[in-house]
């Protein structure tokens, strides 16, 4: 098995302080977060019940999941509200030629 390579999700003008935007990545689904704290990469899909977590709500660094509003931290993955137990799994993330990009974690 080889290195994970960064992939391109989008321009980083297209991603404003306090967007997401979610991107699939060969079979993987995956949101990016910016925030006042930098960029973020997650999972994309609420580890409560299937929903797409760019379609929710990021307030800050919460990361709120539009079906039950299961919240998460979107710089660590953490739980932050129920009904959600499980973690969201993060990823690398960087902004580099103008490109936000991500190295998926396995």
């Amino acid at each position: 098995m080889g290195e994970a390579v960064w992939q391109k999700v989008c321009d980083a003008a297209e991603l404003a302080e306090g967007r997401m935007k979610g991107a699939t990545l060969g079979e993987h689904e995956v949101v990016v977060c910016r925030t006042r704290e930098g960029l973020h990469a997650l999972d994309n899909v609420c580890t409560h019940a299937y929903a797409k977590m760019d379609e929710g709500r990021l307030r800050g660094v919460r990361l709120i999941c539009p079906l039950h509003g299961a919240s998460f931290d979107c710089r660590t993955g953490a739980v932050l509200g129920a009904p959600a137990t499980v973690p969201l799994r993060t990823h690398e993330v960087r902004e580099q030629d103008g490109a936000i990009e991500v190295r998926l974690r396995g």
